[in-house]
């Protein structure tokens, strides 16, 4: 009988990350999903990976579009694979949340992962796409939290909306106080909005529990996590793929 691989599979709004371990080693991979067959390129470097090993792909998705894409590919290429298409109840962690259902699968996964690293209660803060602020609580729980837009969003937002106001998609800039072009002023307005919302939710979330905000850890991930973490008045640790790890982490716990 073949052995198996288990392959984590993290799908957002904009990209697909993904993480297998074989003979010890990790293999992490992202790619856009604005990138043509980026299904066929997603399996093919898995494939690689695998050690000629059976795939399991265990799939936490908030795209359903980009998640039928892949699996209808991987029931075309790969028939025998194992897929799973992970929901809250994979997840040994309780949502006390007012639809469970209608929990990102993504947020819930990440604040599993970050128990694993540090004891709660603690925030995970993942800057993606959207931005979401989740708090966990001393007791382990899944306690919700905040979701606002992301920098992209907020920077197409800022262009769409306006006659005149370019797109800016550069992230290698420094914010300026006050910003003297039109490129920095957005940059400098959208970074400092985002950044402060963040350290406001934290404060607010330690208020609510009753607890100082300096004894609480702070977990920060997602693809903008690196011009975000600068910025942060809160002391916290960054940790890539975290949603990958944290099902990783789950399947050898099986």
């Amino acid at each position: 009988m073949r052995a198996t691989t288990n392959i984590a599979v993290d799908i957002g709004n904009s990209a697909i990350k993904l993480t297998l371990k074989t003979a010890g080693t990790v293999y992490e991979n992202s790619l856009s999903l604005v990138e043509s067959d980026w299904q066929i390129s997603a399996a093919r470097w898995a494939l690689t990976h695998s050690d000629e090993q059976q795939l399991a792909w265990h799939i936490a998705s908030v795209h359903p579009r980009a998640t039928e894409t892949l699996v209808d590919h991987l029931s075309t290429t790969f028939p025998a694979a194992n897929v799973q298409l992970m929901t809250w109840r994979d997840v040994p962690m309780e949502p006390k949340v007012d639809e469970p259902d209608r929990l990102g699968i993504d947020r819930l996964i990440s604040a599993y992962a970050a128990t694993l690293q540090y004891k709660p209660p603690l925030i995970v803060v993942d800057a993606g796409s959207a931005i979401t602020v989740d708090f966990v609580s001393a007791g382990g729980k899944f306690q919700g939290g905040a979701i606002l837009p992301g920098l992209g969003m907020q920077f197409a937002s800022l262009a769409k909306g306006t006659a005149s106001l370019p797109l800016l998609n550069a992230m290698n800039r420094k914010p300026q106080y006050p910003a003297k072009n039109t490129q920095d002023a957005i940059f400098s307005g959208v970074l400092t909005a985002a950044t402060a919302a963040i350290d406001i939710l934290i404060s607010k979330y330690c208020n609510h529990a009753d607890i100082a905000s300096e004894d609480v850890p702070v977990v920060l991930t997602g693809g903008d996590a690196p011009v975000v973490s600068p910025h942060l008045r809160h002391n916290h640790e960054r940790i890539d793929n975290l949603v990958c790890r944290g099902i990783l982490r789950l399947q050898s716990s099986n």
